[in-house]
């Protein structure tokens, strides 16, 4: 559903009851309904919906609702609990949809019962996504690099880069692995335990936050001639302040080898989803399989996807797993070239994978409006709070940088690309990677355009 402009009014229709039984007595009318426990402001972060729970006291709790008036680009709902309570009051939430623009936002919410209304003062404190750039000087963190990978650690608030590709030669690995502390924005050198990953790139990452723990797959070692495509499944340990590093076993590595492609974790599955990408190895093959990998302990179950219906192979592309619908997203990337004019042929169109079927199946998604334009190699960056996902830079053809970010929704029903303007906003530049943070705020750094990059940039809240 798109963003509203202007004036919308959202309220739980009444329900049929008895009229009272006429009597000599006349009863008195309930106590007026009342939000007990209304917040006196609600913040409303850009683009991102906000649940706010409320509790109505007086009136009949069979008819006693919340009605909302909403102006700007907002929208509110009030939801009743679907669970009738058993203390005689009702329980709900009233959820709060900001756009993108929080300019000349009102709230006006009444709670109802009958005839009876009484007025909520409630005031909107308006939180914008902002850029916040980090860059250093040469030797006091890594060097410029593209498709390195980033494992978060919430609880140590610190981001830990695997490896990458140099500049010097371009697309050879590096060995080194860095440790960004975002409390200080200070870099220090770490140094991974246990199985020894070797110097790598274009690897792919998915973590497990309620175990404290992410998966590492996929990427290629070596250079020119010993360059290698590798299908290596790795977990590492979060809760373990060394971050300890264990070898999954399981797989074959002639079906499981590929670089630049996607990689999701579906929590109410416990499964991993992997999709596409490229091998060079034994020869170089740009793949459209899928697979749900299953891990138990220290080995996994890989299960291909027979699914007629599917996007074509693709690398490069941008997804996220949506974990509320279950649904991973992939958009664009690219394909098999038709000619030597198109090396990237990039694909135009979005699929979500449904986990809540069984077998998982494939839809491909229509949008209304304007769109970004294909590309590969860019930043993807999923904010789950907000279920959504930016995508910012990439490549159409391999030589230039597409500008501007973009965020596409998530939400079955709602999915919608808008184009966001927001200052102090970094160079655009492909082949960069980021990291995303437990409040939903998001980073890309490091990439090429018409140089080479050694920053990360964060986008989010920071008021």
């Amino acid at each position: 559903m798109p963003v509203m402009l202007g004036r919308t009014r959202f309220f739980l229709a009444l329900l049929p009851f008895a009229a009272a039984c006429s009597s000599e007595t006349a009863t008195p009318p309930p106590e007026p309904p009342v939000w007990t426990d209304a917040p006196q402001t609600i913040d409303v972060y850009e683009g991102r919906a906000t649940d706010v729970p409320f509790t109505i006291k007086g009136g009949d709790p069979k008819t006693a609702h919340l009605e909302a008036t909403a102006e700007g680009a907002l929208e509110v709902e009030a939801i009743i609990d679907e669970t009738p309570a058993t203390d005689g009051l009702v329980h709900g939430k009233l959820r709060v949809r900001a756009g993108y623009r929080l300019a000349d936002l009102k709230l006006s919410v009444e709670a109802v019962s009958g005839t009876q209304k009484t007025p909520v003062a409630i005031a909107l404190k308006t939180h914008a996504l902002k850029w916040k750039t980090q860059s250093w000087t040469e030797g006091a963190g890594p060097p410029a690099l593209e498709h390195g990978t980033f494992i978060f650690d919430p609880d140590a608030r610190s981001a830990f880069l695997l490896h990458g590709s140099g500049y010097k030669p371009q697309w050879k690995p590096v060995e080194e692995s860095w440790k960004l502390d975002l409390a200080t924005n200070t870099w220090s050198q770490w140094k991974p335990v246990g199985e020894t990953i070797p110097g790598g790139a274009a690897r792919r990452v998915a973590s497990v936050p309620e175990r404290k723990i992410a998966y590492v797959h996929g990427g290629y070692t070596g250079f020119q001639t010993t360059e290698t495509t590798v299908g290596d499944l790795y977990r590492v340990d979060l809760a373990d302040p060394a971050k300890t590093i264990t070898k999954i076993n399981g797989g074959d590595p002639s079906s499981t080898a590929r670089s630049l492609h996607t990689l999701g974790y579906d929590s109410k599955g416990d499964q991993l989803v992997v999709f596409g990408g490229v091998t060079e190895t034994p020869m170089q093959m740009i793949l459209d399989d899928t697979w749900i990998v299953k891990v138990d302990g220290n080995n996994a179950t890989w299960t291909q996807l027979k699914s007629k219906k599917k996007p074509d192979g693709r690398y490069g592309a941008f997804s996220a797993l949506d974990a509320e619908s279950r649904r991973f997203i992939v958009w664009s990337g690219a394909r098999q070239p038709e000619s030597q004019a198109d090396i990237v042929n990039a694909a135009q169109d979005a699929w979500a994978l449904d986990l809540t079927t069984e077998p998982p199946a494939w839809t491909k998604l229509e949008f209304e409006g304007e769109t970004p334009l294909g590309r590969r190699n860019g930043c993807t960056m999923h904010d789950p709070i907000g279920r959504r996902m930016f995508v910012f830079g990439g490549t159409k053809d391999g030589k230039t940088t597409e500008r501007g970010l973009w965020v596409l929704s998530l939400e079955p029903g709602r999915e919608k690309w808008t184009k966001l303007d927001i200052a102090g906003a970094p160079p655009a530049r492909s082949s960069g990677f980021g990291f995303t943070m437990p409040d939903g705020n998001v980073a890309c750094g490091f990439g090429n355009d018409d140089k080479a990059y050694a920053d990360v940039n964060q986008l989010g809240y920071f008021d």
